[in-house]
Formats: C-alpha cells, structure tokens, sequence
C-alpha cells in the first residue's frame, strides 16, 4: 500500500545524476523519500530517476544561479509538498598547482561548491525555518581538514562550507532546522578518480589513511541517512563528520 501522505518525506539532492549524488538519491528513494533530483543535465538526472521505483522529480537548474535555485524549489515543493531535507551535494573541482589557478577556475569552483550551497541551503531555509522543521546536509571534504596539494579553491570552498554549516545550524536552531555536514576523504566516483587514476596515486592516498582504504558509496550513504533521521541525530546540529578513515586526526 502506498505511505499515507502525512507520512511522506520529501528530500532535495543536488548534484544528483552521479557520484555520491546519485547513490544518495537511490538510498533515501530506497527508504521511501520522495525526491527532487537536481543538476545540470537532465539526461543524468533522468538516468538517476529511472533507477527509482518510488516518487522522484527531475529538476534540472545550475546551483551558480540563485534565480534558478528558488525556481527549482517551488518547482520541487509545487510538485512533491514540504521539504523536509536538503542535501547539498553539488560540486566540482579543478585540479591545478596554486600557481595556476586561473581567475575561470577560482570562480567556477566557488561559485558552485560555496556560493551554489550557500544559496540552496537559503531558499531550503526559507522554507523550513517558518514551518519550525527540517535537515540539511552539506557535503564538504576531507580536504577541509586537511591540506591537500593541487586543490586551492575546492579547498579553500569546502572548508567555507563547513563554517556556513555551522553559522546556519546557529542561526536556524531555535526553529529546529538543523544543519550538519559531512566530509568524506577520496571517494571511487567519477570527481575522486580526477586523482586516484593517476599512476601511483591511490596507492598512496590509502597508505596515508590509517584504515587503509578509500571511503566508499556506502561510508558516505550511511552519514547522509544518519543526519537525516531525527530518530538517530535529532539532537546534533552544527556538527562535520568526517569519513576519512583516521586521515584528518594525523
């Protein structure tokens, strides 16, 4: 039998027509979360749609433009009801020595990883903070912890998102809006093999995490579905977890 409406959730995931977007949108439709994918490409999202059984939107909008980000919300509430969740999960990177970053590069990366976040999790916020309910999980990194050589500005956006985290979680607390981010090291997604293709390299990178390994789908799947659940993380708010594997306590 279908779920009674007042027992629907409704979930936003952004960057959700591959990598960890993807695998965080089949595990919430998995557990019955209604769903608006975003993204660029909407052939990717209607890949990702067309792996779920359940309920699920596609709407496609670049998170660089706010304009487009308050569209694809009242998009996403107009056609699935109240968000209950947002996981903020678009992002690129530009592999670059520091001094080579271009201006286009700086710009493309924190407009997408920081700017684009900041203004997703805003339009969520608009619309959670009056009904006095919902989560938002910010997908950061371990290179916000720790120094990464090569990533000057996907490091310099993802440890600016976990301070946004934090500020947001302050400010939206007294109206139960939680806000918590997670910050996974090297993940085999199409964004982590930019590095761990390289000769040599993923050799390396697991012989500096303490556990040996790279995270995997499923390490970050797991943190998402935690701070999503208020049964489990109810009462955490402002929080970073990170899933490194023992890399950032070094």
């Amino acid at each position: 039998m279908p779920e009674p409406e007042a027992a629907r959730r409704v979930a936003m995931v952004t960057g959700a027509g591959g990598g960890i977007g993807r695998a965080v949108a089949l595990a919430l439709g998995g557990d019955g979360w209604d769903l608006a994918l975003v993204g660029r490409s909407r052939d990717a999202l209607t890949a990702t749609r067309d792996q779920l059984t359940g309920r699920a939107v596609v709407v496609a909008a670049d998170v660089r433009d706010p304009g487009k980000i308050a569209d694809a919300m009242a998009e996403a509430e107009r056609r699935l009801g109240p968000l209950d969740a947002l996981v903020n999960n678009a992002g690129v990177q530009r592999l670059s020595p520091a001094l080579e970053v271009t201006e286009d590069d700086w710009d493309d990366v924190l407009d997408t990883n920081l700017k684009g976040a900041f203004f997703c999790a805003q339009a969520a916020g608009r619309a959670m903070v009056p009904r006095g309910r919902g989560v938002i999980v910010n997908v950061a990194s371990a290179a916000a912890l720790v120094a990464v050589a090569d990533r000057a500005a996907y490091a310099a956006s993802k440890a600016g998102l976990v301070m946004l985290t934090r500020v947001l979680a302050l400010e939206w607390a007294p109206r139960n809006v939680r806000v918590n981010a997670i910050a996974p090291t090297f993940v085999d997604t199409d964004l982590g093999r930019q590095t761990l293709s390289q000769p040599g390299r993923r050799e390396q990178i697991e012989g500096r995490i303490p556990l040996g390994r790279i995270a995997s789908l499923d390490d970050v799947v797991s943190a998402v579905r935690f701070f999503t659940d208020p049964a489990a993380s109810g009462f955490i708010t402002g929080q970073v977890l990170a899933i490194d594997g023992g890399l950032s306590i070094q």
